[in-house]
């Protein structure tokens, strides 16, 4: 199994990586408009918007954001592996293990180890 994460993965089609690209661009500017030098232009207390003063209203829709498009993007993968399981290729499901004699079990066929 490697353990590279898929977005890494060399044998990704142009479509994901065109998704796994725009959700990491996503993420990264998500983290840099909470930091100083976008964040004060929104950090005023004025206006309220729904009971929120518009500072913590921007911070919670940022979060909100991010977690419906982490959300999406799991939705996507899931499918994404239905769909090439259903089609017969492996999606990402290893096979079932199938271990050849002495692979970890003491062979007991030949009465060596037996005590």
């Amino acid at each position: 199994m490697d353990a590279r994460p898929k977005f890494f993965s060399s044998h990704l089609s142009r479509t994901e990586r065109w998704v796994y690209g725009a959700v990491t661009v996503f993420m990264i500017l998500a983290c840099v408009v909470t930091l100083w030098p976008i964040y004060p232009l929104f950090g005023g207390v004025r206006p309220f918007v729904l009971g929120l003063p518009f500072d913590l209203f921007y911070l919670a829709a940022i979060l909100v954001i991010s977690f419906s498009v982490l959300l999406a993007l799991f939705i996507w993968e899931g499918r994404r592996e239905a769909r090439a399981r259903r089609e017969g290729r492996d999606g990402g499901a290893e096979a079932p293990d199938e271990r050849a004699p002495g692979d970890g079990e003491p062979d007991t066929s030949s009465g060596a180890g037996a005590a």
